[in-house]
């Protein structure tokens, strides 16, 4: 198996070894001998320190690899050079220059059938073929709901139809494996299952997300960000009242209040598609283009869904196994997994799928991670049992797993909530964001000494604890982007750099490490 530089015939970054491996939507690795072909060149290079990076920028090649290119640079130059200005970093140019033959590191992309949903008004050419990329076999239904979706008739039907293509889109048969990982929650006790947003009325769903959208805007125009506020532990007696946003009182738990909800009406008990058509009505009354913008973002979420439920797949069944061959061949090199977005969500269950509590993975960093922040939690607070499909995970992770968070996302603060909603489910007391809120908006939540930290504080020296999770919040960096996605793509970032080298204790030159450091968990 090739670099992903040799893969596209360049030679990039002086001796710095670099691979792609590749897995198919059901987590297979092709002859399954990836991994062993990484761990040999990676031996042979001298690598002591491999990243494992996983985003979710796959809907074409160039896309691929330019994501890729990004997040190598900024992670590479980190290691190896002098401090960068703030255009070069994260560029091509700056890994260029910059002097790998002492960082010992080495970098691993993960390439899945994965894509994002671009914030564009309208499906696009180019969306189109990444859909019928990620969903092959589907060419004529993403067609049609192209045609509807461009059309714009203003009948509520055609709202409708909508609706039920989306379900057939994302629908798995009903014995595949890839339903075991619907949602975030244990196996053991809680049920898997689809999101309401694929069996509620398509009208409501759609309704829901344009108020969403309108939201987001709102949210944007603010000046002024809701910063994030922790709140001291107390348990007993003693606890304080449950607030108006959720605290972990409720659990007994230590940890941070989640950051208020982008927009007030998340937090009220109230159905999160605020209206539907009268019985009898045909047509869509005022603004339709408004009804149809809620429905391509309905289009966004749906997809999203899917590519988040493929990836834990991957992560268990394809990318664990692979990172075992490399663990078993390379004993004295330390693997760091770090995903973004939905590839936070690959990395996290690969890091679940490495069983007997072997210490296989040196650090686990998440950045804006597009899962549910009780994943991490052994017991959630609304239930008598059951807890998240990760509570075991830090276990598995020799170093800390670092959960970094923006209250500036809005994808995951505002999108995110109104997606994940289960069948059966209204909004509690407490608002929809507490319940069905995303990790890398607030963090995790519910997990028991997990400190918050700036992350201007997570970067001081020996600041993260050594093992289990901690989040830190990233808005002081994480911060750029327009609606409706606002920040979740933000992440090139030198302090996010320093951030996985400090989680994994890597010696370079953002740690201030020397390579015959002995720092390591």
């Amino acid at each position: 198996m090739r670099s992903s530089r040799e893969a596209r015939g360049e030679t990039r970054g002086g001796d710095l070894p670099r691979w792609v491996i590749t897995f198919d939507a059901e987590g297979g690795d092709g002859d399954g001998k990836q991994g062993a072909r990484i761990a040999e060149e990676a031996h042979a290079a001298g690598v002591r320190d491999l990243l494992v990076i996983a985003h979710t920028g796959h809907n074409d090649a160039d896309t691929a690899a330019g994501t890729d290119d990004r997040f190598h640079a900024l992670f590479a130059t980190e290691a190896a050079g002098p401090a960068e200005s703030a255009e070069t970093v994260g560029s091509a140019e700056s890994a260029e220059s910059a002097d790998w033959s002492r960082t010992g590191l080495g970098f691993v992309s993960v390439h899945w059938p994965g894509m994002r949903c671009p914030p564009e008004p309208r499906l696009t050419d180019t969306t189109e073929a990444a859909l019928n990329r990620t969903f092959p076999g589907a060419e004529r239904l993403v067609g049609e709901l192209r045609a509807l979706l461009d059309e714009r008739p203003v009948r509520y039907g055609a709202v409708d139809d909508v609706g039920m293509m989306l379900r057939r889109l994302v629908e798995a048969p009903l014995q595949s494996d890839v339903n075991s990982y619907a949602t975030d929650m244990s196996n053991a006790l809680l049920p898997q299952s689809d999101p309401a947003m694929l069996f509620d009325s398509a009208v409501q769903v759609c309704e829901g997300f344009a108020h969403a959208l309108e939201q987001a805007g709102e949210e944007a125009e603010r000046e002024a960000q809701r910063p994030e506020r922790i709140e001291q532990p107390s348990t007993g007696a003693e606890a304080p009242a449950v607030s108006k946003s959720g605290t972990l009182a409720e659990s007994e738990t230590a940890g941070p209040r989640p950051a208020d909800a982008p927009a007030a009406w998340l937090s009220r008990p109230e159905p999160l598609g605020p209206r539907i058509h009268p019985f009898g009505v045909t047509e869509v009354g005022e603004d339709p283009d408004r009804l149809w913008d809620g429905a391509h973002q309905f289009l966004c979420q749906a997809v999203s869904y899917a590519i988040r439920r493929r990836a834990a797949l991957i992560g268990e069944r394809g990318l664990a196994p692979a990172l075992g061959r490399i663990a078993e061949a390379l004993p004295d090199t330390r693997v760091h997994l770090v995903g973004h977005g939905a590839g936070a969500r690959l990395v996290a269950y690969a890091a679940r799928g490495l069983g007997g509590g072997a210490h296989r993975v040196g650090s686990l960093t998440l950045l804006q991670a597009a899962f549910s922040h009780f994943a991490f939690t052994g017991h959630l607070p609304n239930q008598l049992r059951g807890g998240g499909g990760l509570a075991e995970v830090a276990h598995r992770v020799a170093g800390p797993v670092v959960c970094g968070y923006s209250h500036h996302d809005l994808e995951l603060g505002l999108l995110f909530p109104l997606a994940s909603r289960l069948l059966g489910e209204s909004p509690p007391l407490v608002g929809a964001g507490r319940v069905w809120g995303a990790l890398g908006y607030d963090g995790a939540q519910g997990v028991e000494g997990c400190p918050t930290l700036t992350l201007a504080d997570a970067l001081a020296e020996d600041a993260l604890p050594r093992s289990g999770c901690v989040n830190v919040d990233t808005s002081a960096v994480v911060r750029g982007g327009a609606p409706p996605l606002g920040a979740h793509d933000d992440v090139f970032h030198r302090e996010l750099a320093r951030l996985v080298f400090a989680a994994g204790r890597i010696p370079g030159a953002g740690t201030g490490e020397g390579r015959g450091s002995t720092g390591r968990p």
